[in-house]
């Protein structure tokens, strides 16, 4: 990330244009129509109103825990959940000045999301060009991918903004070497590990790329070697260092009981991700950023018709395509060490070098009318793509609050199973109910990870499905909210739902099971009536 990180401009051919009059038109109409989708893309990330799913309702959860006191403590929560700080600690102060409503806890995403955009111009500016930049900025704003994330209570939005705030820090060490780049780029690092656990493999990743400068500095984009940048990067420690305590208490306690390690083939899957997302449109659009991508790594404009490919790759789209895609290798190797699951929102961490790349690739294309069209249907693609992504029902829990308001009343019992639906319901059901999770017997609102797969295992589904009915007694009905789909539950619930069916055989089936393609929590709701 030196000066010659960015391609030598004078050799790439100059726009084909015709004549200046019509020109200057067309450049005020490609301006008018990204601008407009750009405003379009801004009011897109404050306009999800859908009820908070498992992951956005724990985070909630969470955060409006106490700092400090007798009672469970934020931090405590997060011991039981398995998640760094940082992201919960800004959850907190936000929820103190804004409370906890859906559209208040998602506005944060969107701010950081929207937050995200200065410091990723900087760093496409310097690494990339400035015309590359401003691609690159247009079609993060307008990305699936980030579109869903500034629409969801996590801290995905949050790990693009430090990613692009280190890789700042990062250039600026490179290229200078001064103690105060160096410290920021310690500060971020630490606080990239402290929002999430898989930005230790960018952070590994982006740390081996500059060991490799060190021991081959033929290799390298400058000629100066990166131990300032190394150390910088290791400093972060210091950062996260407070927090170690908790990190040894997750890795030995919690983990992803919920998911399988992934395969190699998650890669490739990742980059349809960010690419375009699982629309139809999304997919229409991994068309043009795959040729975008292809054109950022290995090629070199020759004139407003023909592309030159080098197999070997051109800087510095290779080693931003290098950096992107072995942290998700690493990510993928140290799955399967330790059995960590995957999970495409958690790319979030590598998501930057990509959108470099892509900017890189649009400034190939030297014919003005085709660049402008090939920027303006990405940029439309991925706005309608990411408003139907995130515009999709991601959660029963409305539906079944409707309906338990209209059929219950003050007494009835709800169970559910798995308590990884608990969360989400425990914002929307009747105040009223008695709301109590499978096999704890606890109140919903938060999943407890702690030695979940052995708590699991040792349960017993029939002792939890009396429980129920003792509290119901003979007058007041047995809700079962319920899912077969998830692990660590094969058995259980089928045990409570078979049980309550046992005791109380008039029972029916008062909500149906959405779709998985159509909503992505899921369940039944049953009624088994005294």
């Amino acid at each position: 990330m030196t000066d010659v990180a960015v391609r030598p401009l004078e050799n790439i051919p100059g726009p084909a244009e015709g004549s200046r009059p019509r020109v200057q038109r067309d450049g005020v109409v490609f301006k008018t129509i990204i601008f407009a989708l750009v405003v379009t893309a801004v009011a897109v990330r404050f306009s999800a109103r859908q009820a908070l799913w498992l992951d956005e309702a724990q985070s909630v959860a969470i955060a409006r825990l106490p700092l400090t006191g007798p009672d469970t403590t934020l931090f405590d929560g997060l011991r039981q959940d398995g998640s760094p700080p940082l992201y919960y600690l800004l959850l907190h102060g936000w929820i103190e000045l804004f409370g906890v409503g859906t559209f208040a806890v998602r506005t944060l995403s969107a701010l950081t999301n929207l937050a995200a955009a200065g410091p990723l111009y900087l760093l496409a500016r310097r690494v990339v060009g400035e015309r590359a930049a401003r691609v690159a900025v247009v079609l993060y704003l307008t990305s699936p991918f980030a579109l869903y994330f500034a629409t969801e209570t996590r801290m995905y939005s949050l790990v693009v903004l430090l990613t692009a705030a280190g890789g700042l820090a990062l250039e600026a060490t490179l290229k200078r070497r001064s103690a105060g780049s160096v410290a920021a780029l310690a500060l971020c690092s630490g606080m990239l590990a402290l929002t999430h656990y898989w930005c230790f493999y960018l952070l590994f990743t982006v740390a081996g790329w500059l060991a490799l400068i060190v021991v081959r500095p033929r290799a390298a984009w400058g000629a100066r070697p990166p131990l300032a940048a190394l150390a910088g990067i290791a400093g972060g420690a210091l950062v996260f260092a407070p927090w170690l305590g908790g990190f040894f208490y997750q890795m030995a306690h919690t983990g992803t009981p919920w998911g399988e390690p992934a395969t190699f083939a998650a890669i490739s899957h990742a980059y349809g991700q960010w690419a375009g997302g699982p629309t139809t449109q999304g997919r229409t659009l991994l068309f043009l950023i795959t040729g975008l991508a292809a054109a950022g790594i290995a090629g070199r404009a020759v004139d407003g018709r023909y592309v030159l490919v080098d197999l070997k790759g051109m800087e510095p789209g290779r080693t931003l395509f290098f950096l992107a895609t072995v942290t998700l290798f690493v990510a993928v190797a140290a799955g399967k060490v330790v059995g960590n699951a995957w999970a495409d929102r958690y790319t979030a961490t590598a998501f930057v070098p990509f959108l470099l790349v892509i900017g890189l690739g649009a400034t190939v294309v030297v014919d003005s009318r085709l660049f402008r069209g090939i920027i303006v249907v990405c940029a439309l693609l991925g706005l309608v793509a990411g408003y139907g992504d995130l515009s999709r029902t991601r959660t029963q829990a409305s539906q079944a609050a409707a309906v338990l308001e209209r059929i219950g009343r003050p007494g009835d019992v709800l169970l559910v199973c798995p308590d990884q639906l608990g969360p989400g319901l425990s914002r929307t059901v009747p105040s009223w109910m008695h709301v109590y999770v499978v096999p704890t017997y606890l109140p919903p609102d938060r999943v407890n990870w702690t030695d979940y797969e052995t708590r699991n295992s040792k349960a017993n589904g029939v002792a939890v499905a009396d429980m129920a009915l003792a509290q119901a007694g003979p007058a007041h009905t047995v809700f079962f909210a319920g899912s077969g789909a998830y692990r660590t539950y094969e058995t259980l619930c089928t045990q409570v739902r078979g049980r309550l069916q046992d005791r109380r055989p008039l029972a029916d089936e008062v909500m149906r099971q959405g779709e998985s393609a159509r909503v992505w929590e899921n369940f039944t709701l049953l009624r088994f009536q005294p």
